[in-house]
């Protein structure tokens, strides 16, 4: 979905005018969409959620099996009620200054949204146009959520509970399997010690994990709606 991610800077850009989308087309080769701690309770309610499958550990919500988010109609309206963070702050996005906590405000050029003749200026006055101050406010309550989330799930990865998932889905009378996500073994987290499940009951963690397993309920509906050309209704 970011295909061309630039600081935004307020002599380069001071022409640069963003006029909303009427639809969510621009996010319509979406399948996987990262989210912040605070998002699962209500991502869970439509999403699998899992985990991705290396690097920097990340609970991201499954859109879809085969290049196409499922969750669009053919009017690229999304059909259910949670749109995740990933997707509402499109097309801007923080853009983190070396190794710092500090973030610069970017966003993707390339975005339809982006002209010079239609909608509000990104710049007035050489300064962030204050209408854009409550998509400010939603880009850093994420950032820092996802900040504080990682490092809670970091044990995901130093206990060894995370293991690798295939996703499957049926087209023209073959199975496609779709690797690159990672769950945590419910068995595995059991045989814990008793102060490190203590530790994640205070932490939240287990918390998010009891929300990642009840997800799963999703999969086979994404994956139905994979294997047709119409969208999940």
């Amino acid at each position: 979905m970011f295909q061309n991610i630039q600081t935004l800077d307020k002599t380069l850009h001071s022409a640069l005018r963003l006029d909303p989308a009427a639809d969510f087309s621009f996010a319509s080769g979406l399948t996987t969409a990262p989210l912040a701690a605070a998002e699962l309770p209500d991502a869970a309610l439509f999403y699998p959620i899992l985990f991705t499958p290396s690097g920097t550990i990340n609970p991201i919500a499954v859109l879809g099996l085969r290049e196409r988010n499922v969750f669009l109609n053919e009017k690229n309206q999304w059909l259910d009620a949670y749109v995740p963070v990933h997707v509402r702050r499109y097309p801007f996005i923080l853009g983190r200054v070396g190794d710092t906590d500090d973030y610069l405000l970017a966003a993707d050029l390339s975005a339809p949204q982006f002209n010079e003749t239609k909608g509000e200026l990104v710049f007035v006055d050489e300064q962030i146009n204050p209408h854009f101050k409550p998509v400010l406010e939603l880009l850093n309550a994420y950032e820092k959520n996802m900040r504080e989330m990682r490092v809670v799930l970091a044990e995901l990865e130093t206990t060894g509970v995370l293991i690798s998932k295939e996703l499957s889905f049926r087209e023209d009378h073959q199975v496609h399997v779709i690797g690159g996500f990672r769950t945590v073994d419910r068995e595995k987290v059991m045989a814990l010690d008793d102060a490190t499940l203590a530790r994640w009951v205070r932490n939240g963690l287990m918390a998010l994990l009891e929300i990642h397993w009840a997800s799963f309920r999703h999969i086979p509906k994404v994956a139905l709606a994979s294997s047709r050309p119409d969208q999940v209704q």
